[in-house]
């Protein structure tokens, strides 16, 4: 595992992701337990604030620990954080001519970031990790810049298309999230920053991109070969990860409250998620209106929740090393019920068994608030204590 801190300057970004996230979390709680139905406006808010709030801001700063800068343009960072809340809020109050003005905003944002990534790369040695970053930040680009057209098709500036309101959310699922999610893994693992990477793990890193692309393209313009290409880059992109890392997940320290066991319980989560992409495809490739609910709501979770909290929760842990002492007692308690409780939530899913999901969604859920306060608590005391030293 790796011992390099996460650097100041993007701490804030990490605060701001999880006072967004614990929205989230909260809506998640209220919706899966089937005690309110939330608006239309709601679940579009519930949705962007978890990818781009809780996860998107949190890879910017892990972003900059993988490539061990010092500190992130603080217009960068800041205007991120803005956007985020912008973007949200547009999706909360249901207005439709908002969301491209702040779609517009997130989408500044994140070509800087892509951009401000790319120069960090100059210089540095090409890990892994940071090879799949670059290349999730491309296709965050790709993924943003469809976010705001279909926006813009929303508020009736032209007519909307079917194929870019299904594109949009496979590139930032397929493309970008899980690419990113694995960098992050990979260096919660064991990456120190100086390893070049293998040809195994170059592979490894553009077949989980180019699967991406595959299924956009795929999508666009109905070519239905680039689809299956989609599923064979997913399917060759998990199986390099478990080959690649098997011993470090088996040695990840599952007892432990260090980071690493977070990175490979999200790796693990790659196989159900991956799974269900091939199912959904394999089934559905001719309509994918027809696909249940409940198994994109699985897919969902397990991308969101699995494979990317797992991974900032353990990003958070190493942001925190010098403050784990602090409510040491509920490390434990966060990992194994936030897990457990989205196995619940998945099978109850998978089975149509909505008692199933009534009783994980709140374990999960409650899991998740108290690794969130937890981490803040000992972002706050180790903020304290650079205050001082300084």
């Amino acid at each position: 595992m790796t011992d390099r801190s996460v650097p100041l300057g993007v701490v804030p970004l990490l605060f701001a992701s999880m006072a967004i996230f614990v929205v989230t979390v909260v809506m998640g709680i209220l919706n899966g337990t089937d005690l309110l139905e939330l608006p239309h406006g709601a679940l579009l808010a519930h949705v962007h604030s978890g990818t781009l709030g809780w996860i998107t801001l949190s890879i910017f700063a892990a972003a900059a620990w993988i490539f061990e800068t010092r500190d992130m343009p603080r217009l960068l960072r800041d205007g991120s954080i803005v956007a985020v809340v912008l973007y949200v809020a547009a999706f909360w109050a249901d207005v439709e001519e908002i969301r491209p003005v702040a779609g517009t905003l997130m989408m500044v944002a994140i070509v800087w970031f892509a951009v401000w990534i790319f120069q960090a790369r100059a210089g540095r040695t090409l890990t892994v990790p940071r090879l799949s970053i670059l290349l999730a930040s491309v296709n965050l680009v790709i993924g943003g810049l469809l976010g705001v057209v279909l926006g813009l098709a929303h508020a009736g500036l032209f007519d909307l298309s079917s194929e870019i309101a299904g594109a949009h959310p496979a590139m930032m699922v397929v493309g970008y999230l899980i690419l990113a999610g694995v960098a992050v893994d990979e260096e919660l693992m064991g990456g120190d920053g100086t390893e070049r990477r293998s040809r195994l793990g170059t592979w490894q890193a553009f077949s989980f991109f180019i699967a991406g692309i595959a299924l956009v393209l795929g999508i666009l313009l109905d070519v239905q070969p680039l689809l299956g290409l989609n599923l064979l880059g997913e399917v060759v992109g998990v199986a390099i990860v478990l080959v690649r890392l098997r011993r470090r997940i088996m040695g990840a320290g599952w007892s432990d409250n260090g980071p690493a066991r977070f990175g490979a319980a999200s790796i693990l989560w790659l196989i159900p998620a991956v799974g269900l992409i091939v199912y959904l495809i394999a089934n559905y490739i001719e309509d994918f209106d027809q696909a249940p609910v409940r198994l994109l709501l699985a897919l969902d979770h397990a991308t969101f929740v699995g494979i990317l909290t797992n991974a900032i929760l353990g990003l958070l842990v190493v942001a925190t090393t010098t403050r784990r002492a602090l409510w040491s007692w509920a490390d434990q308690l966060v990992f194994w019920g936030m897990n457990l409780g989205l196995v619940g939530f998945v099978i109850g899913l998978l089975a149509d068994a909505p008692e199933i999901k009534r009783i994980s969604t709140p374990v999960m859920g409650l899991a998740i608030l108290l690794g969130l306060l937890t981490a803040a608590m000992r972002l706050r005391e180790s903020d304290q204590e650079s205050a001082v030293t300084t």
